[in-house]
């Protein structure tokens, strides 16, 4: 099972956040879950998942 990796739309290739196993979007914020239980809350907005690469991208604020 192939977990997902957060990026930033400004920062390129490389992942700021992986292993994602849970995503949450609320009011301007996108809360994510790790698959090890570390939770992190970024500012912004989903812009893109590919389900296929296993990616999201996030753009911030």
């Amino acid at each position: 099972m192939c977990m997902a990796k957060l990026y930033e739309t400004k920062e390129g290739d490389k992942p700021i956040l992986d292993h994602i196993a849970r995503l949450t979007i609320t009011d301007r914020q996108v809360e994510v879950e790790t698959l090890f239980g570390e939770k992190k809350v970024f500012r912004g907005k989903v812009r893109q998942i590919d389900f296929l690469k296993s990616q999201i991208q996030l753009e911030k604020d």
